[in-house]
């Protein structure tokens, strides 16, 4: 009876363990487009499945494989304009002069587009660029939750 309840915990272990990481993984930051906020080596905790993607949020997008940490600051449905700060629907977004605006400078998001950008503004590739541009909703992967 004592080996039934071994086993049945250690089944019941696997599978929460199956379940966690179907659902979220740990990941470890490259590269300095998101500083200050993320630094090279910090360890993100991401929700891979059922997340809403709102302003603000921090996703991680594959695009052209390959994987890049990004702050979300258009939506769906959106106009985006980037000058000296970005604008979105006409409102300043935050606080952070842009130096570069890039050569996307205004769009109207359709369905599924998001326009992300580096918190590291003068050192990040991001939507500004053709090299990036808009992104797909299906190219987003996962959204941040921590970071340690």
């Amino acid at each position: 009876m004592n080996s039934l309840k071994i086993i049945l915990k250690i089944i019941l272990i696997g599978f929460f363990i199956f379940v966690i990481t179907r659902f979220y993984q740990i990941g470890i930051v490259f590269g300095h487009s998101m500083e200050p906020t993320l630094k090279p080596y910090h360890l993100l905790v991401i929700q891979k499945f059922h997340f809403n993607i709102e302003a603000n949020d921090i996703v991680i997008i594959k695009k052209k494989n390959q994987y890049m940490i990004k702050r979300v600051i258009g939506l769906p449905n959106d106009e985006v304009q980037i000058k000296e700060y970005p604008y979105i629907n006409g409102n300043q977004f935050d606080n952070v002069w842009i130096e570069n605006p890039g050569e996307i400078t205004e769009v109207l998001l359709k369905e599924n587009e998001y326009f992300v950008l580096g918190d590291n503004r003068q050192n990040s590739i991001d939507s500004r660029f053709s090299q990036i541009g808009i992104i797909e909703r299906k190219e987003i992967i996962g959204k941040v939750l921590g970071r340690k």
